[in-house]
């Protein structure tokens, strides 16, 4: 029997919040580990500390692969750099595809990769936008077009993310896959999970799931809500997740005097079970590319609101 096909993805990193990381954990749960081995590279962690209170590397670790983690490039860019040449240069020899999922961090993920005479270097789109912020587009669009160069094979998560990332130039896409089984709808799920958070049967409750970050326009979620609980008095808003934005979200629940009737819930184990507690799914992000989350809600079945 060949050998597997060894291959080292790049994330940002393995936060449970993380649709990309979602996205990679689901494929190492799947892949057929006599065909390709998967191993992680991500920057999730400044000085060795995880920047993040629950991830997939325990779990990852446990199927086999081996994490490894490079200094989170917002707090020491020079540093960052430094430590993604050291480990190609350690590690390099162990693979035979490099799959980056990071477009603004190709620009070193890559060209190490390629350096070290790795032949086969991916680059993924898994967004339709560079940022939300206009001085991180700045510095994203000279990087990202450096970092093509290096890539050998593009991949996206939808048209519009291929299409913003490679223009012109071919790409093959690939849909977010998701372990659709675990995402059904339970009737005694919902009646259980609404008894613990003490919500009525009759009150419709609206959802959003990912991380508590500008991209995902959580505030204009909570000025929706608010004129929608004026008609409906006993909705109550749910987030799931976690992130840097997160006081900055409470801090909007406050003013629009909605407290009581809006749930944070975190970091959850059981997202796929919290699901069949919603009637509504809304993600109102400024931008995206496919994320997983409106793939895992639309096999729930909910109603999904998206914003364009």
């Amino acid at each position: 029997m060949n050998a597997p096909i060894r291959v080292l993805h790049v994330v940002p990193a393995l936060s449970r919040v993380g649709g990309v990381e979602r996205f990679v954990y689901n494929m190492a749960l799947y892949h057929d580990e006599n065909r390709v081995h998967y191993d992680f590279l991500h920057y999730g962690v400044i000085n060795d500390k995880s920047m993040y209170p629950q991830t997939y590397d325990a779990q990852l670790q446990k199927m086999g692969s081996k994490v490894y983690t490079v200094n989170y490039v917002g707090a020491d860019f020079f540093r960052f750099v430094s430590e993604v040449g050291s480990f190609f240069e350690r590690h390099g020899d162990n693979y035979d595809i490099v799959h980056c999922h990071m477009p603004n961090s190709a620009f070193c993920v890559l060209r190490d990769a390629r350096h070290v005479g790795i032949k086969h270097r991916i680059l993924h789109s898994h967004l339709n936008n560079s940022s939300d912020q206009f001085l991180h587009r700045l510095r994203n669009t000279p990087l990202n077009a450096i970092g093509k160069r290096y890539a050998t094979d593009r991949l996206a998560c939808s048209e519009d993310a291929g299409k913003f990332l490679f223009g012109s130039k071919p790409f093959t896409v690939i849909r977010n896959g998701i372990p659709i089984e675990q995402f059904e709808y339970n009737p005694n799920t919902n009646h259980d999970l609404r008894a613990g958070f003490d919500i009525p049967m009759d009150a419709p409750v609206i959802g959003c799931v990912g991380q508590m970050v500008k991209q995902k326009n959580y505030p204009f979620a909570v000025k929706v809500f608010a004129q929608f609980l004026r008609r409906h008095s006993n909705a109550k808003l749910v987030f799931i997740g976690d992130g840097a934005d997160r006081a900055e979200l409470e801090q909007a629940v406050h003013d629009e005097g909605v407290t009581s009737s809006v749930l944070m819930l975190g970091v959850r184990e059981d997202i796929n079970e919290l699901y069949s507690m919603l009637d509504t799914f809304f993600m109102p992000s400024l931008y995206e590319g496919l994320p997983v989350s409106c793939v895992e809600a639309q096999a729930v079945g909910l109603h999904c609101v998206y914003i364009h």
